[in-house]
């Protein structure tokens, strides 16, 4: 994604398509209410799957920030784990007292169960992001039914791995283009709310230059209310520490996502997800 999800491989998600460089990722409205091949299958010894956005993803406007929204807040996201730097991740988040929220692969999730388990005990959620995160499966037929089922195979693997019902996903390399008006409608008769996100820090991208990651969410921040998109990849990791100092010295408070405070974070601006 951009899953932008796309990076360095934990061969699992963010499935990553080798593609070019992606363009600037469009940005939802906010309301209340890679470098692996596509298909390929975690590997407990590897990072987890990571995707590339399509090449043709448009820029989009800014976020429309909800009038309700007073104080600067920032929801930091992770995509393709659960992986070897899951530990990593929630270490530095729990050294600075903050909670995040994550998009689990499914095939992941049947390697590090016990990884899921600590997040959700630490007081993080963890949201889905497909089985497979393999962008010909979930979209090529452009009917929402792959899509749809690999959702519902992995929410009922989550509830087998938990013991807890999600409804949150993020559709692996984000809902533009390939989500249209028709395959929304599926999404919400399923039952599944979906974010986005309104900063990406393009993290799979810079192997081995973290520098680049902090660069791009220095950048992309603004206003009250962002969502960043990370993924769980070496150079986050070691970025994240000055992405946190950062934040924090701009004033922003950290969030994690509350089925109960739903905010609508989704390219399309559909407030029904």
């Amino acid at each position: 994604m951009k899953d932008a999800d796309g990076k360095e491989a934990n061969q699992a998600t963010d499935a990553s398509s080798g593609a070019d460089k992606p363009v600037a990722t469009p940005v939802p409205t906010l309301q209340p209410d890679p470098t692996t091949q596509p298909g390929s299958m975690p590997k407990a010894d590897k990072e987890p799957l990571i995707s590339a956005s399509p090449p043709d993803r448009k820029p989009g406007k800014q976020p429309l920030l909800p009038a309700s929204i007073k104080t600067k807040t920032v929801y930091l996201t992770f995509d393709d784990g659960p992986g070897r730097y899951t530990d990593q991740i929630a270490a530095i988040l729990a050294k600075n007292n903050i909670h995040a929220t994550f998009f689990a692969i499914g095939e992941n999730l049947k390697h590090y169960p016990k990884q899921v388990n600590h997040l959700l005990d630490a007081g993080h959620y963890v949201g889905l992001h497909s089985m497979s995160h393999d962008y010909n499966k979930l979209y090529k037929s452009g009917s929402s039914a792959n899509f749809i089922e690999e959702f519902q195979q992995e929410q009922a693997l989550f509830k087998k791995i938990t013991g807890q019902d999600v409804d949150l996903i993020r559709a692996p390399y984000g809902s533009a283009p390939q989500i249209n008006k028709k395959f929304r409608d599926d999404i919400v008769d399923a039952g599944f709310k979906m974010w986005d996100w309104t900063v990406d820090s393009e993290d799979w991208s810079y192997k081995n230059h973290p520098e680049k990651v902090i660069g791009q969410v220095k950048r992309q921040v603004r206003g009250n209310l962002n969502v960043i998109l990370m993924h769980e990849t070496k150079q986050t990791v070691q970025a994240l520490p000055q992405i946190i100092a950062y934040l924090k010295n701009k004033g922003y408070a950290f969030a994690v996502y509350k089925p109960e405070e739903h905010l609508v974070v989704n390219f399309a601006h559909d407030d029904r997800l």
